[in-house]
């Protein structure tokens, strides 16, 4: 058993159970490598705030400083982490006593519990990796709408249900899955503003009579704020839920354009290939060429989902509870971890495809894409209701096909005669006016709606889209000099007290 053990000799008569090391402790001291730089953060910047309040005198201070220096060029992975003391904290305790002895060390936990340099630390590390997810979420729209641009003019076809839907644009279908992202930055950028709100120096849960100013800890630790009331502070878990639905939210997108881009890849549709550099090949049948990026991207929502409900489900007890920080000192860090690698490749994906824009084009045009066009010009000019329009043109349709016709072969005495056997209606629909509706390209350029396929429409929404990422890219810089800000105060404090 691992000598220092807390409490051994004070109000415990002797070290942990093994059976506890083996389960509970084994897994605290797995979140260490994920947690040591900002920890490190953590109590530099208590030390800091502690000595500049009167608490510790400056020798003492400069000690502690330089042990805690020590602490943190240690690479996290070659940390002595040892479960046998407990979590993570108590390791780098032990270590620190070890460098500075136990009269600097000692004064670590003045103020403040364990607990609040995990809860510091992983409002940290989260609200790094929030940023860095924004940003690829950021990049990846951003591709998609630079594709789209140049293909805002190519004729594809929209699909429902796997069909040939209504006539549309290669750029319209990929700004599609563009705009999802954006609601996906955005929501983080509403958590971001929460987790850059410091926990720090809430003496436990009610304050402490050490000389510790909140708001000098939050200038150190580069936040924004505080969250106000000190037990809050210490064991509020819903930015954290927050924080995981917005993940699991950006990783279920991702992982329906990745749906759609195998099917899209498949030798079926043959519209979409990916790079080969994420590809990969069948150890067994050599014809095969497998999407293996788009599997991957796919299996991160199903695991961002798990995590959520694995959140929530652990949050269900009191309101100040171990357990909860247990979970989430672990599933954070790695849900968060994961997902920036996943979206950084799906960012790679996208900018790496190549679309057969010729091919979509083929789809829309021998797929009946124009159906509910000549619908709407049947109910115009013959004077019929659109339900009865849509009758009409469907048995239309259903004979074309049943006779291995093209869209083409649909003639305005094709339409008559359908109108007097499905609806028992006359259809006078002139040749030109029919012509006009059943060529898919000109029924994509002239839809009148803002948010269409038309070119107008296209212009505004990528304006649009242009201004939505600049002004994410300027939150995002804004964000980065403020935390970097907070670090570079931190430094130059430390500095001046360790001479």
């Amino acid at each position: 058993m691992s000598d220092g053990y807390l409490g051994r000799g004070g109000r415990l008569t002797g070290g942990p159970a093994p059976e506890l090391v083996d389960s509970g402790y084994a897994q605290e001291i797995a979140h260490g490598p994920r947690l040591a730089a900002a920890m490190s953060a953590a109590d530099r910047a208590h030390a800091v705030a502690l000595a500049e309040g009167g608490g510790i005198d400056r020798d003492t201070a400069r000690t502690l400083l330089r042990g805690l220096d020590e602490l943190d060029a240690i690479p996290a992975a070659e940390f002595p982490w040892d479960p046998g003391l407990g979590d993570a904290f108590n390791s780098r305790e032990a270590e620190l006593r070890r460098r500075v002895g136990p009269a600097a060390a000692g004064w670590l936990s003045a103020g403040r519990p364990r607990r609040e340099a995990f809860r510091v630390a992983l409002r940290l590390v989260a609200r790094e990796r929030t940023r860095e997810l924004h940003d690829l979420l950021i990049e990846t729209a951003e591709s998609l709408a630079d594709t789209a641009a140049d293909t805002a003019g190519a004729l594809a076809a929209d699909y429902t249900y796997l069909q040939p839907a209504q006539p549309t644009t290669v750029g319209h279908l990929l700004l599609g899955y563009a705009y999802p992202l954006l609601r996906d930055a955005e929501r983080l950028r509403h958590v971001h503003a929460a987790l850059d709100r410091s926990v720090a120096g809430v003496g436990g849960s009610a304050g402490s009579r050490w000389p510790l100013d909140r708001d000098r800890l939050a200038e150190l630790l580069g936040c924004a704020g505080l969250v106000l009331h000190a037990r809050d502070a210490m064991w509020h878990a819903d930015v954290y839920v927050e924080l995981a639905a917005a993940v699991a939210t950006s990783c279920t997108h991702l992982s329906q354009l990745a749906q759609d881009l195998e099917i899209l890849a498949s030798q079926e549709f043959a519209v979409a290939q990916l790079a080969d550099a994420h590809s990969r090949a069948s150890a067994l049948m050599p014809q095969k060429r497998n999407p293996y990026a788009l599997a991957v991207i796919r299996a991160m929502a199903a695991t961002a989902a798990g995590e959520l409900a694995g959140i929530l489900v652990a949050l269900h007890t009191g309101s100040a509870r171990t357990d909860h920080f247990h979970v989430l000192n672990g599933a954070v860090p790695r849900l968060m971890d994961e997902a920036v690698a996943v979206t950084r490749l799906a960012a790679r994906v996208v900018q790496g495809m190549r679309i057969d824009a010729e091919r979509l084009g083929e789809a829309a045009r021998r797929g009946f894409t124009a159906a509910a066009d000549v619908a709407d010009v049947v109910a115009q000019a013959a004077g019929l209701d659109y339900r009865t329009a849509h009758h009409v043109v469907g048995r239309a349709v259903r004979e074309l096909v049943e006779s291995g016709a093209s869209p083409d072969a649909l003639t305005p005495e094709r339409l008559a005669r359908a109108g007097r056997d499905a609806a028992g209606v006359e259809v006078d629909v002139p040749a030109e006016l029919l012509a006009e509706a059943l060529d898919p390209a000109a029924s994509a350029r002239t839809r009148l709606q803002r948010g269409s396929s038309s070119p107008a429409a296209m212009d505004e929404m990528l304006a649009d889209h242009r201004d939505a990422v600049a002004a994410a890219r300027a939150w995002s810089d804004a964000a980065a000099r403020r935390a970097d800000a907070g670090a570079a105060r931190l430094r130059a404090a430390a500095q001046a007290l360790a001479g």
